[in-house]
């Protein structure tokens, strides 16, 4: 990911166990270039950040819906819909459960949008980069 337009650092909770919770820092970023998508980075460990890259969409509809399969699920938490979300990341290295407040997270959201406004995102997508980033040059 090119060096971000947009971040937002918010403290999220790691479910670490069932009535378990870490306070854990987290970072959302936004690439104008890579506009659909969006990247989450939490530390582990001191020494360890996980960083995830998943769709802009998915985390604005994930404010008010269930939304995801796989690998990637966010979810407006019960009894707290409009108030607290979720975040789950699975993959073959691990499960992680993230929460926090929607409030800051929605304001950012907006923010991506300003920048590139719904509709625009294919006019800034440079794909002959990223083919040549991604093809093993």
């Amino acid at each position: 990911m090119c060096s971000p337009d947009l971040e937002l650092d918010i403290d999220l909770t790691l479910a670490v166990a069932p009535g378990v919770h870490v306070r854990v820092p987290v970072q959302f970023s936004y690439v104008r270039a890579d506009s659909y998508a969006v990247q989450i980075s939490f530390h582990v460990t001191p020494d360890q950040v996980v960083n995830w890259m998943f769709a802009q969409a998915l985390l604005d509809q994930g404010m008010r819906t269930a939304t995801g399969l796989g690998e990637v699920k966010i979810t407006p938490i019960e009894p707290f819909v409009g108030q607290c979300f979720s975040i789950e990341l699975e993959s073959p290295d691990g499960y992680a459960r993230l929460e926090g407040p929607i409030a800051p997270v929605k304001t950012w959201i907006a923010k991506t949008h300003e920048a590139v406004p719904a509709g625009s995102e294919t006019a800034l997508l440079d794909i002959d980069r990223f083919l040549e980033e991604h093809s093993g040059r």
